[in-house]
């Protein structure tokens, strides 16, 4: 496949707008690009191939919001746009080793950029149709490298109640938003949490995202709240890192809004081990990604894609066109 006709797919791919929840014709021309009927079909999700096929390469159609960087172009040896990197380029290069006959079961979903419970995944796993696969290869941004594994991702809000009162009399209440940066300071002297496994160093991470407090300037607030984020290390249950979670942040009413699990790496699969016969460089996945919905299935997963790491969700998302070669060559040689 030469590399300029990557781009070309790749740029197509992204001048069909499909932020998260908006993906109906994206996945229509995803459909009307894989010849013959597929093994699975439910609007949100496309399995087409093999369907004795031992691998699985998996990638996601869908984009976060766009930042005036819609339609897409193709200059200094990259194509940009929204989406090329997170995960158009991937898409790009699934369709085509699809469309070149590469055996394989190739999965198309929609919904990956937001909450886990709103994945289509599920329906995926239920119907039966992945169910003897051995190895799935997620193509998110992995800068044309492995990552194995990845982290944990749980989303909380933590409320801290007080009792209004007017602000040039503070003493006769209490104040939600003083509770609540008594209640998040050990936050800011926590140290990443060191997890090795199978030679990787994952970094277990708490952080406080957004806050919310106040009604006006002169009334003690009676409500504050925080979202914080716990990025946690494979080897966590979901169940094991909600506990952790509260014991690292002891006061305030804890509620979880989300909770994707975290998948250890795979690196002792026959089919991984073939894998770093053509891709020897591995890393550690800090961050979350699908390999998790296939851990969690007993699917063996792992990380590899065309993607720049670096570019994802940024305003000027690019992929070098380098990438969108080297990793299709890649995984035409691993199908093989």
């Amino acid at each position: 496949m030469p590399a300029s006709d990557l781009a070309a797919r790749t740029l197509e791919l992204v001048n069909v707008p499909s932020e998260s929840r908006r993906e109906t014709a994206a996945m229509a021309h995803v459909r009307s690009l894989l010849p013959g009927e597929p093994l699975y079909d439910d609007g949100e999700a496309i399995v087409w191939g093999s369907a004795d096929a031992p691998v699985a390469l998996a990638g996601h159609v869908d984009t976060v919001p766009a930042q005036g960087n819609i339609p897409g172009r193709i200059a200094d040896d990259a194509v940009h746009g929204l989406g090329a990197s997170d995960m158009k380029g991937g898409v790009a290069v699934m369709l085509e080793l699809a469309r070149d006959g590469l055996p394989g079961r190739y999965v198309f979903f929609t919904r990956e950029e937001v909450p886990i419970d709103e994945s289509p995944m599920p329906g995926v796993f239920a119907s039966g149709v992945l169910s003897d696969v051995e190895l799935a290869v997620v193509l998110e941004p992995t800068d044309t490298i492995l990552h194995a594994g990845c982290l944990g991702n749980l989303q909380a809000r933590v409320e801290f109640h007080g009792e209004s009162a007017h602000s040039a009399r503070p003493w006769t209440g209490r104040n939600a938003i003083h509770a609540l940066a008594e209640g998040l300071a050990p936050l800011e002297r926590l140290e990443p949490l060191e997890v090795e496994l199978d030679g990787l160093l994952f970094r277990e991470v708490l952080s406080a995202v957004r806050v919310e407090g106040g009604i006006a300037a002169n009334v003690v607030p009676a409500l504050a709240s925080a979202e914080l984020n716990f990025r946690y290390a494979p080897g966590r249950s979901r169940d094991e890192a909600e506990a952790r979670l509260r014991e690292l942040v002891p006061h305030g009413e804890l509620e979880i809004l989300y909770n994707s699990p975290s998948a250890l790496p795979a690196l002792t699969n026959p089919f991984v081990q073939r894998l770093r016969e053509l891709v020897p460089d591995v890393a550690p996945k800090q961050a979350w990604t699908p390999v998790a919905q296939f851990a969690e299935q007993g699917i063996d997963a792992i990380n590899y894609g065309p993607g720049a790491t670096a570019a994802a969700h940024r305003q000027d998302e690019q992929i070098p066109i380098a990438n969108l070669h080297e990793v299709y060559e890649t995984l035409a040689r691993f199908l093989s």
